[in-house]
């Protein structure tokens, strides 16, 4: 007989998270018992609650996956090389609306949105609202240096630029309807920052 292959705790841990994502996404959170993510993952259910305490805990993991996926989808969104600075903003937003409405996603994304979950949000975003941040003032660094924007301190407003993305989805906004409403907000953005928008 031998012996089985190694395989890493933080590695197994992944892969139930990954296997309660795709399960979370298919029946909803509410709709989903552990045993449906043990028989996704293929593992006993005491095999599960060696990496996690309960539903809850696997959910909290899925969500920070969830997370840390958006800030590299977003980087990857707006590194389009030769873009201009209000297009690269296009692409920002047209990327959050798309990854919020994603169906796969958007059982966490609804979750997290919960007046409830506030605490559970914030922890979780934190470090999403420090990526968005850099990208959000090289884009605004960006455009004061080709003209299409015009600031005298590009930091703070990239603070104005993100607190308006993000108000959008704090003010409650139904999940269909983020992507209209950052639109709008990213017009007043630009049109706050200087640059030609079309009415």
């Amino acid at each position: 007989m031998s012996p089985r292959p190694h395989v890493d705790r933080a590695t197994r841990r992944a892969a139930v998270a990954d296997a309660a994502a795709r399960v979370f996404g298919e029946r909803g959170v509410s709709g989903t018992a552990v045993s449906d993510i043990v028989r996704a993952a293929g593992i006993a259910q005491g095999t599960f609650y060696l990496y996690f305490e309960s539903k809850d805990d696997v959910l909290i993991a899925v969500a920070e996956q969830f997370v840390a996926e958006i800030g590299r989808e977003l980087e990857s969104a707006v590194a389009g090389p030769g873009a201009a600075a209000p297009v690269r903003f296009g692409s920002l937003c047209d990327a959050l609306g798309r990854l919020a409405t994603t169906p796969t996603r958007q059982g966490i994304a609804e979750l997290l949105h919960r007046p409830e979950n506030g605490a559970l949000h914030d922890r979780l975003t934190e470090p999403l609202a420090r990526r968005m941040f850099v990208l959000v003032e090289d884009i605004v660094s960006q455009g004061v240096a080709e003209g299409s924007m015009h600031v005298a301190d590009v930091r703070a407003a990239a603070w104005f630029v993100l607190g308006g993305l993000q108000s959008v989805e704090r003010a409650g906004t139904p999940i269909a309807e983020l992507p209209g409403a950052l639109d709008t907000a990213l017009t007043f953005a630009l049109r706050a920052l200087g640059a030609q928008v079309e009415p």
